[in-house]
């Protein structure tokens, strides 16, 4: 059993850091899409009637994927504030009580309730970093949309210039 639970205090640790780095990566992430957001307002700003005449097909072609970025990296700053969302990180338990029953009891009745802490804490980490990825996922989906929509502005404002 010493075995046993030595590998679940190694595995809580290993969780507690995968926790830890979802944490650090949401936090960067919102970090570069507030950046993203911040260059195309500048870009819309500073550009906006050049990029947007609407003096052709093109010119709403461009428009659109324009929008189209900026929308999906407004949902991608969403998404990544949402996982970024403060909830409880699960904890093995600690309080009084617990800590009196166990210098109370007996080696193998301690032993199987530090099993079952570990095991049930292990559980409810993994559930709550498995829902911290999911809007992270989303948010990289939606940043990935966004690039191929100005990358296509791009290609379009090149040709434009390439063929006026």
């Amino acid at each position: 059993m010493d075995d046993t639970l030595a590998y679940l205090k190694d595995r809580y640790k290993d969780e507690q850091a995968r926790f830890d780095h979802f944490e650090n990566k949401c936090a960067k992430f919102l970090t570069a899409v507030s950046v993203v957001i911040a260059a195309l307002t500048a870009l819309a700003s500073a550009k906006g009637r050049v990029l947007f005449a609407l003096s052709g097909p093109w010119d709403v072609i461009a428009l659109g994927c324009f929008l189209a970025a900026a929308f999906c990296v407004v949902c991608s700053w969403g998404h990544a504030l949402s996982a970024l969302r403060i909830r409880d990180c699960p904890t093995l338990p600690y309080s009084r009580q617990t800590v009196e029953w166990m210098k109370a009891a007996d080696a193998p009745d301690h032993q199987q309730h530090v099993y079952n802490c570990y095991i049930d804490t292990l559980e409810k980490l993994k559930s709550a970093i498995d829902e911290k990825s999911i809007p992270l996922d989303f948010a990289y989906s939606e940043m990935v949309y966004a690039a191929w929509a100005l990358s296509l502005l791009a290609v379009i404002n090149i040709g434009k210039e390439l063929f006026a």
